[in-house]
């Protein structure tokens, strides 16, 4: 599993910089004047530290295909940010016997998750 993992990583990874090297070379001359739809940091690591390989979330195609109901859907998060923290940095400690690995998040990683699994709640 956790070998799965790490390629899924590697895999978000290459992804995001394919997304980032394809979104820089079609961008206009001047800056958008709408904010994006989704905090790019926190989708970005939402593919990279593998959420996407369980999680099906909304603004990731493809996402939570190995998940399949066994994993929450994340597109609209119902959680508070307090509790996400805590989850993300240790769910273990949450959830005595949680299948879902510590990734050993930084805080800032932490952050910009919450901040997009909290950005489509209604």
């Amino acid at each position: 599993m956790l070998r799965l993992s790490f390629v899924c990583a590697a895999l978000g990874l290459a992804l995001l910089a394919l997304s980032a090297l394809s979104a820089a070379s079609a961008l206009p001359a001047q800056a958008p004047t709408a904010p994006p739809a989704t905090p790019p940091v926190g989708r970005a690591l939402f593919l990279a530290k593998g959420c996407a390989t369980c999680h099906h979330h909304a603004a990731v195609p493809g996402s939570g295909a190995l998940g399949q109901g066994s994993a929450p859907d994340l597109s609209a998060a119902r959680w508070e940010a307090d509790y996400l923290r805590r989850w993300l940095k240790d769910p273990s400690a949450v959830k005595p016997g949680t299948p879902m690995p510590t990734l050993n998040l930084q805080p800032g990683e932490i952050d910009a998750l919450v901040g997009f699994l909290l950005a489509a709640k209604p």
